[in-house]
């Protein structure tokens, strides 16, 4: 019998009858609403952003809960907190079989709820007497539901699986969704880190640790389709030891086959009801190959343990200062190009200003090497730090000053918070170390972790935007010691056992700054990699920086 044919069967009878035979036959509570059986085709909806860009596909789902059934989980109650189109739970019924006696699915998109009921009355008739479960589905917002109302027993096995959207809260305000949580900080988030993006957060990590702070004193199973930095975001929560949770582990996959987008995605698997697991399992949801794990350990957030062990001895506090690149938000006014001795905005209008705030500047992608000899664009930089009034280069340069009033309402059209109630044609990332002659410079936009050396070029000192960090020198021997130090097999191994590749900014000042530069020298000296002479550079250089930064502390007393 197909569908339509099941539906004709259902004509004539009450609302009561015909649930009641529909749900001996696909397990679903209250499958129609109205007494106008409604085909579930007429009322699917164009899939919508805030509802989740990427349904799950039925090959992928199956894989999931086969691996979770491998591992010895056999849930009594099945829950998707965001079930869509039922993916999950028809891979549940088919992997679980008889042993899940209740499955709840909770979605806010009606059309997509719809299409599950139908998809999973269609698996019944198809395959009669397979379907043996309670299945209760709930339109509902999975922000709003109360999981108290299933009255779930303490001693029942629990599994939590699904495939929670991959949108961030920003994205849904931009677009005026309403599938989203109350607005609240609930990462904690405050001042700079706040303004600058630290508070935006993706919307399954919300619903993930929604899950986590309900279910994690109970014999559960978490089990999520989640981009790997939300994964990253829970275990480093364990530091404060927050869930009770038995061990946790990420399985990698692609994002692009399973769903034709470019993301760096996981399932997420944690064990609920006991221990404090502060690290993760990292495996291959294909190969299943050999694993290694990232967390904590020794009081550190590390992305492969192992080799973190290893070379753990350097791990403290960098001496010296590691700095973000000068920031403007308006590159088609200050970022300019060189030809047959002409400058040239983003525009292609001739620039004609004095020379004097000009200069080179270097971007993540120019860092290739060891030394950087060229560079591609030019930069005006208007203050030597951000609290100079940007008002005197009309009498300092005036024909500079004359180019950025005709060009002012790109400078107002930035949006970023930083800028406001400073001055006009303000930048942020400046400072006296932007100035200094010789650079160690790092991109934080690519995986390398490979140090390059900047100079003057064209007779300037050369600036960096603010996808790199660097530390500024006015001595080019003490610039290069501190270079073979950082570009060191044992200082790059360091580095690269902290480096998550899947995050936003592989390379982050956080990070550079447990480089601790005295410790690595000694470690190399030791080994003879460093020579005498530029153990002492270093270590004279470090100690005269110490004092001087000592003296500054001093004086503000």
């Amino acid at each position: 019998m197909n569908l339509n044919e099941y539906l004709n069967t259902l004509k004539g009878k009450s609302l009561v009858e015909a649930n009641k035979v529909t749900e001996e036959l696909c397990g679903i509570i209250d499958f129609f609403e109205s007494e106008e059986y409604i085909v579930a085709e007429s009322l699917i909806q164009e899939n919508k952003v805030e509802y989740g860009d990427w349904q799950t596909n039925f090959e992928l789902a199956c894989r999931v809960c086969l691996l979770i059934k491998e591992q010895g989980i056999t849930p009594d109650i099945i829950i998707e907190p965001t079930c869509g189109t039922g993916t999950f739970i028809l891979a549940s019924i088919i992997v679980f079989g008889d042993s899940a006696k209740k499955i709840y699915g909770i979605e806010i998109y009606k059309p997509y709820l719809i299409h599950s009921k139908f998809r999973l009355l269609e698996y019944a008739l198809k395959n009669p007497g397979v379907i043996t479960s309670k299945i209760h589905l709930f339109h509902q917002s999975i922000f709003d539901f109360n999981f108290d109302d299933l009255h779930i027993s303490q001693k029942k096995n629990i599994l939590i699986i699904g495939n929670p959207p991959w949108v961030t809260n920003s994205k849904l305000s931009e677009i005026n969704s309403k599938n989203l949580p109350q607005k609240s900080n609930f990462k904690k988030i405050n001042g700079i880190e706040a303004i600058t993006g630290k508070a935006n957060f993706d919307i399954a990590e919300y619903i993930s640790y929604q899950l986590l702070d309900y279910f994690h004193n109970q014999n559960s199973c978490l089990a999520l389709l989640i981009k790997k930095s939300v994964a990253k975001n829970i275990v480093y929560e364990q530091k404060k030891e927050r869930y009770n949770i038995e061990n946790m582990t990420l399985y990698s996959f692609n994002a692009k086959k399973e769903f034709d987008v470019s993301v760096a995605a996981c399932l997420f698997i944690a064990k609920l009801g006991q221990g404090r697991a502060k690290q993760c399992k990292c495996m291959d949801l294909y190969s299943l190959g050999q694993p290694c794990y990232f967390g904590w350990t020794n009081d550190c957030f590390v992305a492969n343990v192992s080799d973190y062990q290893h070379y753990a001895s350097i791990d403290g506090k960098c001496q010296l200062t590691w700095w973000s690149g000068m920031k403007h938000d308006c590159s088609k006014v200050m970022e300019l190009s060189k030809k047959e001795g002409k400058f040239y905005n983003k525009m292609g209008e001739v620039v004609d200003i004095e020379p004097d705030l000009i200069y080179p500047i270097l971007k993540s992608s120019d860092l290739k090497g060891n030394e950087i000899n060229c560079f591609r664009r030019y930069i005006i930089v208007t203050q030597r730090c951000t609290s100079d009034n940007t008002d005197i280069i009309k009498d300092n340069q005036p024909k500079t000053y004359e180019y950025l009033e005709t060009h002012s309402e790109w400078f107002k059209k930035r949006g970023s918070i930083i800028y406001k109630n400073r001055s006009k044609y303000c930048i942020f990332g400046i400072g006296p170390y932007s100035f200094k002659k010789y650079k160690i410079a790092i991109a934080g936009l690519y995986n390398t972790t490979l140090f390059s050396f900047v100079q003057p070029l064209e007779g300037k000192n050369v600036m960096l935007d603010d996808t790199c960090y660097l530390m500024g020198f006015d001595n080019r021997d003490v610039a290069k010691c501190f270079l073979k130090i950082l570009n060191s097999d044992i200082v790059q191994r360091f580095i690269k056992s902290l480096v998550f590749h899947d995050a936003k900014r592989s390379i982050n000042k956080d990070l550079l700054m447990r480089i601790d530069l005295e410790k690595a020298a000694k470690l190399l000296f030791n080994k003879s990699i460093l020579s005498k002479k530029e153990y002492e550079l270093s270590s004279n250089y470090l100690a005269t920086f110490r004092r001087r930064s000592s003296n500054r502390q001093l004086e503000l007393f």
